[in-house]
């Protein structure tokens, strides 16, 4: 009794890493084939010897079953393309029986193939070259050659026929000997003919045959002139791509791949008093006599000093908890998610370090002692104090106590000095532009990142986006080069004046036309994150971060891509410092936090 053999697919490694193995996939309940150089895929490469190979390249999809059976492949935004045959795969194309597929132009090639091998599933129509063409018409003149052979047999079946004529002659009648030598005469003549035109036939075939060997001859010398040229041209184009992989992509493919996929992002945040719903400020006092204003704190019976916040401001005075930003992002999916600094989008869940510094030349504040019953005398306290100082430190997401506009008290009598008020950080303005746009999209907070300077937006997009692509292995090396993109406030500005008419009345604006600039440079020192060994505690001064050479930005450049020299992003530009008119220095957090956020999202935490 025969059994039928599982149907599979047949997976043969023409080069690269695994070249000479065979790989096979069973088709029962099979759906598709992941090829890339994650560990996770069907068909997983070396991450190191294949690095022309995207960690998720490309997937073979698997349809219908039995006769029915279709396969296809497409490409999954990788770094170098999928070739079919040698012609890019830009969408979802048919899988044929012998098919070749390419990860990217000189990387690792493979054959398809299905066995057994349904009667449905072909192999694709080999093409004829020249030299098969000629083969077929010289065939074709050695056939026209024996066409003409039969002649000879006529020759020698008229011969027969005057014989038999001869012998019926002589049963009716004699025929003289001058006959007889004039119908031989005669009939070796007509057998000369045939004789010439057999050899004029055969001329012929051999003058066909010589001019048919010639131009076979130049035929093939020109493909092979051909062929030595398209290899000497291969030879060049894979040397020029060895060279541009050894030295990565530059600044300006970078601003020119990526630059349209950098936006520029337009903040303004406010915090809210969760019980009242109301803004919160920090209460300013005005000096009778000389007319300026002081910021005021509260000094509670413990000695604990602490700003006074209140929801009221008569006076349109007060230091209003808010502020306005501006800094980048970049888009990192086709359905409108974009990477930035959570410092942009979600700024309360930082440090909030406006203590009315800029109020009065005099750097000072007032000091009341809290009063419950009996107000007692302030007085001038110094906003470079200790006890001020550390005001700057305050995150307005931890909440607060609120006081009384008008005296130290609490506002809520039955609220402890201990407690603080459940505070609520809103983005009164999250706009998105994108380059050569003079409108904005708004945009919405998705997440902010507990561990890290990152946070994850979304916009309303119809599709058509381009996503950069993350880095996956994140092996940062002090030394490496790095290039960076963004909106810093420094750079030039191009804008644009519009006039309109509205209900009749006639206004006029400014608008931005975002152009990000692009800078380069190196890792010059990583960071250490947080981490215990044994009985000691390990902490960088400037956390999980790394310190770029890039000191031609700075402000407004915040969340804006890092990118190594193949086109990853490796990190996010996150601040710059120029601490006591020392050398500047730039910071960027790994981009390995702004994948926790896409994970999280993707997975629904």
């Amino acid at each position: 009794m025969s059994v039928n053999p599982q149907p599979r697919i047949v997976i043969r490694h023409l080069s690269g890493s695994k070249i000479n193995q065979v790989e096979q996939f069973p088709l029962k309940d099979l759906q598709e084939i992941t090829i890339g150089r994650d560990p996770s895929s069907d068909i997983a490469y070396d991450q190191r010897r294949d690095d022309v190979v995207s960690r998720r390249h490309a997937a073979i999809r698997v349809e219908g079953e039995g006769e029915d059976l279709a396969f296809s492949i497409r490409d999954l935004n990788s770094s170098n393309g999928t070739l079919l045959n040698g012609t890019p795969v830009t969408d979802e194309v048919d899988l044929l029986a012998d098919d070749t597929i390419e990860l990217g132009a000189g990387g690792p090639k493979f054959s398809f193939d299905v066995q057994p091998r349904p009667e449905s599933l072909a192999s694709r129509t080999r093409v004829m070259g020249a030299l098969d063409a000629t083969a077929t018409r010289a065939v074709a003149a050695v056939a026209g050659t024996a066409e003409h052979r039969p002649s000879v047999t006529g020759t020698k079946e008229i011969g027969a026929a005057l014989a038999t004529g001869t012998r019926e002659s002589a049963g009716r009648a004699v025929v003289g000997k001058d006959t007889v030598l004039r119908m031989l005469f005669q009939e070796r003549e007509k057998s000369t003919r045939i004789w010439m035109s057999s050899l004029a036939a055969v001329i012929a075939i051999l003058v066909v045959a010589g001019g048919g060997l010639y131009w076979h001859s130049r035929t093939v010398a020109n493909q092979i002139r051909e062929e030595a040229a398209h290899r000497s041209e291969q030879a060049r184009a894979d040397a020029v791509q060895n060279v541009s992989q050894q030295m990565g992509a530059t600044a300006r493919d970078i601003a020119s791949k990526y630059g349209n996929s950098t936006v520029r992002i337009e903040v303004a945040w406010r915090m809210h008093d969760m019980t009242t719903g109301k803004p919160l400020f920090q209460k300013v006092v005005t000096d009778k006599k000389s007319g300026k204003y002081y910021p005021a704190f509260i000094r509670l019976p413990n000695g604990k000093v602490l700003r006074w916040l209140t929801v009221e401001d008569p006076e349109r005075r007060n230091i209003a908890i808010r502020g306005d930003l501006q800094g980048s992002g970049f888009v990192v999916s086709e359905n409108g998610l974009i990477l930035t600094n959570k410092h942009l989008a979600s700024r309360w869940m930082l440090p909030f370090d406006e203590i009315g510094q800029g109020l009065n030349s005099e750097r000072r504040g007032i000091l009341y002692p809290y009063a419950k019953k009996r107000r007692q005398k302030s007085e001038w306290v110094s906003l470079d104090s200790s006890d001020i100082r550390a005001l700057q430190e305050w995150i307005p997401q931890f909440g607060y106590a609120v006081f009384s506009e008008k005296e130290p008290v609490l506002l809520d009598g039955n609220q402890s000095l201990d407690d603080s008020r459940a505070f609520n950080g809103v983005n009164e303005r999250l706009e998105v532009r994108f380059p050569g746009e003079r409108l904005s999209t708004n945009a919405s907070l998705v997440r902010a990142s507990t561990d890290a300077d990152v946070a994850l937006i979304r916009i309303d997009a119809l599709g058509g986006l381009k996503p950069l692509e993350l880095a996956e292995d994140e092996k940062l090396e002090v030394g490496d080069r790095i290039i960076v993109l963004g909106y810093p406030d420094i750079s030039p500005k191009t804008e644009i004046r519009l006039t309109a008419i509205e209900n009749s009345r006639i206004s006029s604006r400014a608008e931005i036309i975002p152009d990000p600039t692009v800078n380069e440079g190196i890792i010059s020192v990583l960071g250490q994150k947080f981490r215990q060994e044994g009985a000691f505690t390990v902490l960088g001064t400037m956390g999980d971060t790394f310190q770029m050479s890039v000191n031609a930005t700075g402000a407004g450049n915040s969340g804006g891509p890092v990118f190594n020299a193949k086109g990853q992003v490796i990190g996010l530009f996150t601040y710059s410092t120029n601490r006591n008119k020392d050398a500047r220095a730039t910071y960027a957090v790994p981009i390995h936090h702004g994948r926790a956020l896409l994970k999280m999202k993707s997975t629904g935490l």
